[in-house]
């Protein structure tokens, strides 16, 4: 009830609070108690509320803020996200500009129902769980003050979410059929699933706790995890995302399912193993800054054929590609591997030029390339007996044995580790070893 008095423009509210508006100062509110003092004052022009200032630093208690909002909803005041967020109030704005201002309890309501073409930011939530509606599609969400532990997203979204900066959520599940993007960086969570047939942008920068991270089959996209610790990564089938990992570190191997198309760019990042799956037809670049720090061994299975790219894969030591093979592997001054093997019938191209290689072997049915320039710690290279292959190599062996329909070429009187052959090479290895000749698996 407004009232007119010695040029200025005051409300009564309850329990003696009051709201006055000045005249030559068009722009602000001033928020006073029952004592007549000065607590608040509230910017902003154009009837919408632009910032909330306490007055002297004093901290509004949880009820004056309560008055402040019925007056705000009441006289239909507007309210930039900072404001709602101060009042602990959400804001919902709609594609033909309006919005509404929600308490906790409304907006509980309102997630009930499928979130369609609205941008929701959340000032005040607290919840166990959230579920956003399935096919809730065309909306922005920003989820950075929700108190929620888990996020459940329906199949068939397609929506742009933040949870920057959350420091409540713990697992997150997105259904099947997500379109749109998610970034989880700098928060608490825990667990991250992504299902099927997913499209999806998730970044994660800085998390603030070790989480799991498996996402299934045909996910495309972009997913960007940076200065995080993960327990395990795992990505499904048929994956033909953008997926880059730089300064993490994990307690598993990294994961990628059959048929990969996509690119998988690994830099810096500290697991013992990344395993990808058959019929690879992406590409793979492994870069590490130390020996010491980075994954040991990389594994690809049958039928690769990609681009697996180590250039700068210094802690890289162990590389296996399994049958049929017909990819490009680049170690072209690799300083770290020590030993690259190719199962039966390898026909593509690899270059070890100036890398540190010790031992190379080729199973049954090679027909591929290798260029073996400036290799100076070659010292086991093994063959299939029948030669329908090109190797470039500047060097002389020491000496060539034959065993099992394999040839042995022995570029060096060194010993090789055990640990670069299984048990059954191991045992004739030891036994022809005083004679400069070796054998592997």
């Amino acid at each position: 009830m407004p009232a007119k008095v010695s040029h200025a423009l005051f409300y009564k509210l309850e329990d003696g609070y009051k709201m006055a508006k000045l005249e030559g100062a068009e722009c602000s509110l001033i928020f006073r108690n029952g004592e007549n003092e000065v607590i608040a004052v509230l910017n902003g022009c154009d009837q919408k509320i632009t910032q909330i200032s306490p007055y002297h630093e004093r901290e509004l208690t949880l009820s004056e803020k309560d008055i402040i909002r019925r007056f705000v909803l009441t006289q239909k005041y507007g309210l930039n996200t900072e404001s709602a967020e101060y009042l602990g109030l959400s804001v919902v704005r709609y594609r033909d500009g309006k919005e509404e201002y929600l308490t906790e309890n409304q907006l509980k309501k309102r997630l009930k129902a499928p979130l369609n073409n609205v941008h929701l930011h959340v000032g005040s939530l607290k919840k166990h769980t959230l579920d956003i509606p399935p096919f809730s599609r065309g909306g922005m969400l920003n989820l950075s003050r929700a108190e929620i532990k888990k996020i459940i997203i329906g199949n068939n979204c397609d929506l742009l979410i933040d949870m920057r900066d959350n420091r409540f959520v713990e697992a997150l599940r997105v259904g099947e059929s997500f379109n749109g993007s998610i970034n989880m960086s700098r928060n608490t969570v825990e667990s991250i699933v992504v299902g099927n047939n997913c499209r999806c942008d998730l970044s994660v920068n800085e998390s603030k706790r070790c989480f799991t991270l498996n996402i299934a089959d045909v996910y495309s996209g972009n997913l960007n995890i940076r200065n995080s610790c993960f327990h395990s990564l795992n990505i499904g089938y048929y994956c033909y995302a953008s997926v880059r990992l730089g300064d993490n570190w994990g307690r598993r191997d990294i994961v990628v399912g059959d048929s990969f198309r996509g690119s998988l760019n690994i830099d810096n990042v500290n697991v013992y193993s990344v395993r990808i799956g058959k019929d690879c037809k992406g590409k793979i670049s492994i870069s590490s800054k130390s020996e010491n720090y980075g994954n040991r061994k990389i594994r690809i299975d049958d039928d690769f054929a990609g681009i697996l790219d180590l250039r700068d894969a210094k802690s890289v030591e162990r590389v296996e590609l399994g049958q049929r093979a017909r990819g490009k592997v680049n170690l072209l001054g690799c300083s770290g591997v020590k030993v690259v093997k190719f199962d039966k019938y390898f026909s593509g191209y690899a270059d070890f030029s100036e890398s540190s290689v010790e031992y190379v072997r080729a199973g049954y049915g090679y027909s591929g390339d290798m260029v073996l320039l400036g290799c100076d710690n070659l010292t086991l290279l093994k063959l299939p007996r029948h030669k329908d292959n090109n190797i470039t190599i500047e060097r002389d062996p020491l000496n060539v044995t034959s065993s099992d329909n394999s040839l042995y070429y022995r570029f060096s009187s060194r010993q090789l580790p055990g640990s670069y052959f299984t048990p059954f090479y191991k045992r004739i290895y030891q036994e022809m070893r005083n004679t400069f000749s070796g054998s592997e698996d």
